[in-house]
């Protein structure tokens, strides 16, 4: 008798298995598209950065062709040539450039032209992370 009630329980309970899944009430409105940053498997030097700096607009929203390449995240990660950081679904670890002490401080030059670019301090803009 026991055994009967579990085998009747369990096909009761199994049935909704083969029952349609309800359809979710909310779609996402933004769908990813699978695109990648300009510099997408190329090198992500500072003339990279530089270009797709000159191009950002802080007014459009943040996407993977408009935004700043030199803005950290709260960790101080800094994101890779689609504008994603580490930890994010689709961060790709980018193909960095040589590093010596004579390409940093030529880098360091620029950075410092940069930094005295009106838009290089621009924060809360839908262009902001």
């Amino acid at each position: 008798m026991q055994f009967s009630a579990i085998v009747l329980a369990l096909c009761a309970v199994g049935g909704a298995a083969f029952t349609p899944a309800a359809q979710p009430r909310f779609m996402a409105t933004k769908l990813y598209a699978n695109q990648y940053g300009k510099f997408d498997d190329q090198l992500w030097d500072i003339a990279a950065k530089k270009e797709i700096f000159d191009a950002w607009d802080p007014e459009a929203p943040r996407s993977e062709l408009n935004f700043n390449p030199f803005e950290r995240d709260d960790t101080g990660n800094a994101a890779d040539c689609s504008g994603y950081f580490p930890g994010e679904i689709r961060y790709k670890d980018p193909i960095r450039p040589d590093a010596s002490y004579t390409i940093m401080q030529e880098e360091a030059k620029v950075m410092a032209e940069l930094s005295e670019d009106p838009k290089f301090k621009t924060t809360g803009k839908p262009g902001n992370l």
